[in-house]
């Protein structure tokens, strides 16, 4: 069985803005197993850790459900939404409260992970919300890069890989698993 595949794109997009008005592509396309090279001769400087919840937004709730309990076995806070609207009502009412955001494009309703994700990139307060992009979504190399994630993971993937994405931008607050 083939595992998904992760990019840190944090390297792509050092400033989103500047992302933005960038003039030249990518050299290579974001696809299975493509690398992608920098649009900015400057290396991008991550922020450490957060404090706060993952907002895991997934229509499925078999696995919605799953990740929740294993990032909160692992001390992770975790809140989940099934669609983009509750998504947005959970961002727009707690916007600091949030860490990360695990995020699925195919998702049901009026307002789908795409529209969200350009909606979250519009607000200065959400866009400084990590987001990391968890989709079988089969999306061209423009449509990736469009939607500026920190990261993105295919499904299916091992739930390894999303828990050391997952590190990189939340602190645990919890009693959970602390085995490395």
């Amino acid at each position: 069985m083939r595992h998904g595949t992760y990019r840190e794109l944090s390297d792509t997009f050092p400033l989103k803005e500047a992302a933005l008005a960038q003039a030249s592509p990518l050299t290579q396309p974001i696809g299975p197993g493509d690398a992608i090279s920098t649009l900015s001769a400057e290396p991008a400087v991550a922020p450490g850790p957060r404090r706060g919840a993952i907002l895991v937004i997934e229509d499925r709730d078999d696995v919605r459900q799953g990740l929740a309990q294993l990032l909160e076995l692992h001390g992770f806070l975790v809140s989940g939404a099934r669609d983009g609207e509750d998504a947005l009502q959970q961002l727009t009412s707690d916007p600091d409260g949030f860490a990360l955001i695990l995020l699925d494009l195919m998702l049901p309703g009026g307002v789908s992970g795409r529209d969200l994700r350009m909606l979250q990139l519009a607000d200065p307060v959400l866009s400084a919300v990590p987001t990391i992009v968890v989709s079988a979504s089969d999306l061209d190399h423009q449509d990736r890069v469009g939607l500026q994630p920190d990261a993105w993971l295919d499904k299916p993937f091992r739930f390894d890989d999303l828990l050391g994405l997952v590190k990189r931008y939340v602190v645990p607050e919890g009693s959970g698993l602390q085995a490395e």
